[in-house]
């Protein structure tokens, strides 16, 4: 087969695998990408979260993780509850909720893996100060998991991938020269900052706007999230990479974009009884 020829094969491959994997986003109806089965990531997240609970030193502060799975418990029903009255696909049914409080102090980050896999850390509690807080965050990091961003992110590095071995193909080798040439994974990088970067932020801001209502439709003062990020920013000194070089939104966008969106969630989203 000449090249000609491969190249016209895979890219209709390619643009084939994508129109049969293209869904939207819950609620805010976003297009998506996924070629991953969310069935894959979620054994290998359950897997991984086997392994971090048996290397990470687990906080033994009962109250605090009770009050952890108190709030989740309260967001897990209240997501369900939102999409089953609005006659819509349940995205957690296939989740096997958990919770684990990692004592570190030093780190103020929480996560959600695929699955419902959530963990937060000590460190962040510092950050949170109150129910209301931790809430909006574990409304940030459940709705990643809602969202199926990390199915998303996968699906896209595996088209990414093959797209530029196919130009590589294309263009006789000319992308691994530029690597060879300046000894790094120039393309990589390059595709990393222009593309997967402004991806990943894309998906930070849904995971805060998912969030809001999350929180919003479980009872809690969302007007507290903005303040959160006034904390964080403080909490790390006004020291944060320029937002092209990150994944994640700056603090002040952030905070802008909360509060624009604030009024709106309220009116629309009031809690489930």
């Amino acid at each position: 087969m000449n090249r000609r020829n491969f190249i016209y094969l895979m890219g209709c491959g390619c643009l084939s695998a994508g129109l049969h994997a293209c869904t939207t986003a819950p609620i805010t109806d976003r297009r998506q990408l996924k070629l991953i089965p969310e069935s894959k990531l979620n054994a290998q997240a359950a897997q991984l979260y086997e392994k971090v609970k048996q290397k990470a030193k687990l906080s033994d502060d009962k109250e605090s993780l009770d009050k952890i799975i108190g709030i989740g418990s309260k967001i897990e029903t209240s997501i369900s509850e939102y999409f089953y009255k609005n006659n819509i696909e349940d995205p957690t049914v296939n989740f096997s909720w958990e919770y684990i409080l990692i004592d570190n102090k030093k780190v103020k980050n929480a996560w959600c893996m695929p699955g419902g896999k959530i963990a937060v850390y000590t460190g962040m509690l510092d950050i949170t100060k109150n129910d209301d807080g931790l809430a909006a965050v574990m409304g940030h990091e459940i709705a990643h998991a809602v969202a199926k961003h990390s199915v998303e992110r996968a699906s896209r590095t595996v088209l990414l991938n093959t797209t530029t071995g196919i130009i590589d193909i294309a263009t006789g080798g000319k992308l691994s020269q530029v690597n060879r040439t300046t000894g790094m994974n120039t393309v990589g990088l390059l595709s990393q900052i222009g593309i997967m970067n402004p991806f990943t932020r894309k998906q930070e801001s849904e995971a805060d706007y998912l969030g809001l209502i999350f929180s919003s439709l479980s009872g809690y003062d969302i007007r507290e999230t903005a303040k959160i990020w006034e904390r964080m920013k403080k909490a790390n000194k006004g020291k944060e990479p320029p937002e092209f070089m990150s994944t994640h939104p700056s603090n002040d966008r952030r905070i802008d974009q909360i509060n624009n969106w604030m009024n709106e969630i309220i009116l629309k989203y009031p809690p489930i009884a």
